[in-house]
């Protein structure tokens, strides 16, 4: 087999470890991987010019949920043209791993809208089928807590017998072990919610065995965050574990805007006590995720399967409808926009409030469940743009979009952070006046460290070639919930492992 080298060349060279820019050029193997920094290299093949522009290495999505999508869409266009070329997927509790009579065909259903086949068992054959559809990101999941405890104990509300906690600790050390970087949790959500603090820190035990990263979407992150930061700085302090990422660090609702100060006061003094706490979040303040979270009483304790089920009836619709009303002001619904679903009633409405889509918005929400209550998403306004910037200017936190990989004109939409997060991010920061050099670390060099990438996030002899070609005058996210699928501005160039994979 014949392989030829090939150099980049005329090009700003942002290395990823926080340093300015420099002017030098790359030497990139046929295999994939930057073979020398420096230059100028003489004949050798092939040659690629920067533009003068700045070359970065490709960014890190340090929270996605492209662990389904991006075998529907392996071209993953929505990461790749914002020159994210590995995504951290596995969040929030769920990942598509580990399966077994107890949780596939329940995800099967969660994920029936992509049309995937579910026919591997592990981490090792999860990768595998990611590596045969040929996924042009990265993706690299996590554990999550929710589809791992579904494995060994269904998503009944129960509590663990020892031997169940056992076999859940097991199969979390086989996923360590085979590259997993770590565990996630969503103890919002179905089957997490059901967890024990005692449950969480011997899982935490195995993690801090094998030097891995807890990465939780916590308890709450409105009325209830500053209670749900102290148990998780608790439990890792309890379990000896020093690696800790919050996902999508925000504080929900007005009321809960002015707790920022005390939380950073918590994450602050973990760090300074041995707890390496990191940040992620998208730069936006509407959230997105599954529209079964609002759901009151004992609907919430039910997982999206089973809503459907009981939402089958008219009877059952009109009781939630009523309960909804109960528990929701009128003027709520204005602030919660239908995003993505596969019920009948809701294709139209797509990027609406759901107050303009209804004169009976909570008759209209269980319409939506009973169609489609896994794949109907929702975003909710109610986050402080003033402390957005307080939280995108810490020097642990790292863009994450909390989206999907997804290819254009794709029938699944989504919130337009899935297009967009890391252009808008990096533009903000530029704009706070954020050396270019400390920007690029953040998305890239920091979720690399973070999640034990060692062989990309920099530029060096020896790692992938995972580059960005960029224009920072020119970045910005064009997407908005409109035209959700709408390419950012100012990525020129995308290489993913020595291969060109978008360009604009």
């Amino acid at each position: 087999m014949n392989c030829s080298k090939f150099r980049i060349k005329n090009a700003w060279l942002v290395a990823g470890d926080g340093s300015g820019p420099r002017r030098g050029e790359l030497l990139v193997s046929c295999d994939g991987r930057i073979l020398a920094e420096g230059g100028p290299f003489i004949g050798e093949g092939g040659i690629i010019d920067g533009s003068g522009k700045l070359l970065a290495p490709g960014f890190i999505d340090a929270h996605g949920h492209s662990d389904v999508s991006v075998l529907a869409c392996p071209d993953g266009f929505s990461k790749i043209s914002q020159g994210v070329t590995t995504e951290i997927a596995g969040n929030c509790g769920l990942s598509a791993f580990p399966l077994t009579d107890e949780n596939r065909e329940h995800l099967k259903a969660l994920y029936a809208e992509y049309g995937v086949s579910f026919a591997w068992n592990d981490y090792p054959s999860y990768r595998e089928a990611l590596q045969k559809k040929g996924c042009v990101p990265d993706v690299i999941p996590l554990c999550g807590h929710n589809t791992l405890r579904a494995a060994v104990a269904g998503y009944e509300k129960k509590v663990l017998s020892p031997a169940e906690l056992g076999e859940m600790k097991r199969l979390l050390a086989l996923a360590l072990d085979a590259g997993s970087p770590g565990l996630s949790t969503g103890l919002l959500y179905v089957p997490g919610k059901f967890a024990s603090e005692g449950e969480i820190v011997e899982l935490m035990k195995v993690l801090a065995r094998h030097d891995a990263v807890y990465a939780t979407h916590l308890a709450s992150e409105g009325d209830g965050l500053l209670e749900a930061l102290d148990q998780t700085l608790d439990m890792a302090s309890a379990a000896g574990l020093k690696k800790v990422q919050i996902s999508h660090f925000k504080t929900a609702g007005p009321a809960n805007w002015g707790k920022l100060s005390p939380a950073l006061e918590r994450i602050f003094r973990a760090r300074s006590e041995g707890i390496r706490v990191t940040v992620d979040r998208y730069p936006y303040t509407e959230s997105m995720t599954q529209l079964s979270v609002i759901l009151p009483g004992e609907w919430a304790d039910m997982d999206d399967v089973a809503v459907m089920r009981k939402l089958r009836s008219a009877e059952a619709r009109s009781f939630l409808a009523d309960r909804l009303r109960q528990e929701r002001a009128p003027d709520y619904w204005k602030r919660v926009r239908l995003v993505s679903t596969g019920a009948a009633s809701g294709r139209d409405g797509l990027g609406k409030f759901l107050s303009d889509l209804s004169p009976d918005p909570a008759l209209f929400v269980a319409e939506l469940l009973a169609g489609d209550s896994a794949g109907t998403c929702a975003a909710f306004s109610g986050m402080s743009a003033e402390n957005l910037d307080r939280i995108m200017s810490l020097d642990f936190c790292m863009p994450g979009s909390d989206g999907n990989a997804l290819s254009p004109g794709y029938r699944v939409k989504s919130h337009p952070r899935a297009f967009g997060t890391a252009p808008r991010f990096l533009h903000r920061l530029l704009e706070r006046n954020i050396p270019v050099g400390e920007a690029v670390r953040r998305a890239c060099g920091l979720p690399a460290e973070t999640f034990s990438l060692e062989d990309r996030g920099r530029i060096a002899p020896g790692l992938r070639a995972d580059l960005v070609l960029f224009d920072p005058d020119e970045l910005q996210d064009t997407a908005d919930f409109s035209s959700p699928d709408s390419p950012a501005r100012g990525i020129l160039w995308v290489m993913s492992a020595g291969v060109i994979a978008y360009r604009s």
